[in-house]
């Protein structure tokens, strides 16, 4: 059986969400994949056991993605009611 240590597995998520996110188009797929590398940097800190900082860095990509999401959101809204249809 074949067992993949914790480290090479985040950091194939951070590579994963930085690869993605400048493959992509979609916006929303952009922001999806930022999530994955944020994944991956927070394992990554937790491997090291800097806990304080994990705390900080786990509330600060949570909050930062709910905000992106939201201004995405908005801004489609904006767009779509100058066209004349929402969304």
């Amino acid at each position: 059986m074949v067992m993949i240590e914790f480290v090479y597995a985040a950091a194939i998520l951070m590579l994963v969400g930085a690869f993605g996110g400048l493959l992509q188009t979609r916006p929303i797929d952009k922001i999806l994949l930022l999530a994955v590398l944020g994944d991956g940097l927070i394992a990554i800190i937790a491997i090291f056991q800097y806990l304080d900082v994990l705390m900080i860095s786990s509330f600060m990509t949570f909050v930062g993605i709910v905000i992106l999401t939201i201004g995405l959101i908005r801004s489609r809204e904006i767009r779509g009611s100058k066209e004349g249809g929402i969304l």
